[in-house]
C-alpha cells in the first residue's frame, strides 16, 4: 500500500484529459447491471481556480496536482456514448460551502440502457 500521496501520484497517469476512452474501457470490463461510480472534485470549483492538492510532510510544500477541468456535461455524455445510463447524481457540500465539493455519478451498464 503507497502511504505517502507524492509516491501514489507519481504512479497515477495523471489527470484525463479525453474522457472517452475511460468511460469506453469501464462499459468494457463492467458487466451488464453492473455499476460504474464516479466521484470527482466538483466542476465548480475547478473552473473557478480549485485544484486537489496535499501538504508534503517531509518537505511542508504544498503540492498541486494538475488538473483536467470538465463540465458535468462531459462526464455524463462521455458515459452515455460508451454505453451508460445515469443513473443517480449527487453535489455534496461540506457545512458552510457555497459551492459543492464533490460531483458523484452512478452509472448503470446493461440492456435496458438506450442505443445498446
Amino acid at each position: 500500500m503507497v502511504t505517502d500521496p507524492r509516491k501514489a501520484y507519481d504512479r497515477w497517469p495523471g489527470h484525463v484529459e479525453a474522457l472517452g476512452p475511460v468511460f469506453q474501457e469501464a462499459r468494457r470490463v463492467v458487466r451488464d447491471g453492473g455499476p460504474f461510480y464516479l466521484a470527482e472534485l466538483h466542476p465548480t470549483r475547478q473552473f473557478g481556480g480549485t485544484q486537489a492538492h496535499f501538504e508534503d510532510e517531509a518537505t511542508g510544500e504544498t503540492v498541486v496536482i494538475d488538473a483536467c477541468a470538465h463540465p458535468v456535461s462531459e462526464f455524463v455524455n462521455a458515459g452515455v456514448e460508451a454505453g451508460f445510463a445515469v443513473r443517480e447524481m449527487g453535489e455534496w457540500r461540506a457545512e458552510g460551502d457555497e459551492k459543492p465539493r464533490l460531483l458523484t455519478i452512478r452509472f448503470g451498464a446493461g440492456s435496458d440502457v438506450a442505443g445498446s
